[in-house]
């Protein structure tokens, strides 16, 4: 495998996490602290992630490979999930941030799976995927002590 592409995979799955724990860790302050959310209202947005994990994957699936390449849909999906967590920071009702946080969700999620086929598609074997993916977890630690 060549050296680039290895260093290119490392950098897809540090990124790809870091954008996870740029908002993850931080979310549940700035809904109660600064929109003044309830806690149950809180941890109802944070139930988005798990119900968009278990949704998404089907119809990512469908689209990915199929109808468009794996880079390109994983690449739309950063692109309107970015467009959704910035409305999320305009929102001001608890109904606006949970349908984005929802929209959100659905989008970012599908990256994970499409992350890890993207470095199992480029890699020799696929027993050395986890010194590809170690470079997500670190993605989250550096961005969570950087913030």
């Amino acid at each position: 495998m060549h050296g680039s592409v290895n260093i290119r995979l490392c950098i897809m799955m540090f990124l790809n996490f870091v954008v996870w724990g740029c908002w993850y860790v931080t979310i549940g302050t700035y809904l109660t602290a600064t929109m003044h959310f309830s806690g149950t209202q809180a941890g109802a947005v944070f139930s988005t992630t798990a119900l968009a994990s278990m949704i998404s994957p089907f119809f990512v699936g469908l689209v990915a490979d199929r109808y468009f390449s794996t880079e390109r849909v994983l690449s739309a999906l950063h692109l309107m999930g970015a467009v959704f967590l910035y409305l999320v920071t305009r929102a001001t009702s608890f109904g606006a941030v949970y349908a984005l946080m929802f929209a959100y969700c659905l989008c970012y999620f599908p990256t994970l799976a499409l992350t890890t086929s993207i470095t199992l598609k480029n890699i020799a074997a696929a027993r050395r995927f986890s010194l590809f993916r170690v470079f997500g977890t670190l993605g989250w630690i550096v961005v969570g002590s950087v913030i």
